[in-house]
């Protein structure tokens, strides 16, 4: 979210010092330079901070979404079932209709391919991904898995 906001303030800085005679590829060439001396400075920000240590390890939680068969090192986070990988029967307890609905809609989005569709098929992705690692996050899949359960209904 700090990053996002970071780059909306930049793009308003662009449109803040551009002037009326500029082309559209000046003004390209401005965004570019204001986001590299941003990263520049963001590199730099951090390599003077991490030595001191401010950046601490990942959380066991974490790293569970990442490490093969949420072996994270920590007992206790390891045992605890919501932690657990996610088993096509628990989709369908939780999501019950939505789980024939939604990949079919996922295929209709795939066909009409735009913007905002690019945005459905990103979104059903990583819900799926991070899902299918943890119990817990299958409540992430709910929105866009009735997202697309309407696309195919409708």
């Amino acid at each position: 979210p700090c990053l996002v906001f970071v780059a909306y303030q930049l793009l308003q800085v662009a449109n803040m010092i551009k002037t009326k005679e500029m082309s559209r590829l000046d003004l390209l060439k401005l965004r570019v330079k204001l986001f590299a001396a941003a990263g520049v400075a963001g590199v730099l920000v951090i390599m003077a901070v991490a030595p001191s240590g401010y950046f601490g390890p990942l959380s066991s939680r974490v790293r569970g979404l990442f490490v093969q068969h949420t072996k994270t090192g920590n007992p206790l986070v390891d045992s605890v079932a919501e932690h657990q990988p996610a088993s096509s029967r628990a989709y369908f307890q939780y999501l019950h209709h939505v789980c024939s609905l939604a990949p079919i809609g996922y295929l209709m989005v795939m066909a009409n391919l735009s913007d905002s569709s690019s945005f459905l098929l990103v979104w059903g992705f990583t819900a799926y991904f991070f899902s299918h690692k943890m119990v817990r996050l299958i409540l992430l899949t709910a929105p866009i898995g009735c997202t697309l359960g309407g696309i195919a209904a409708g």
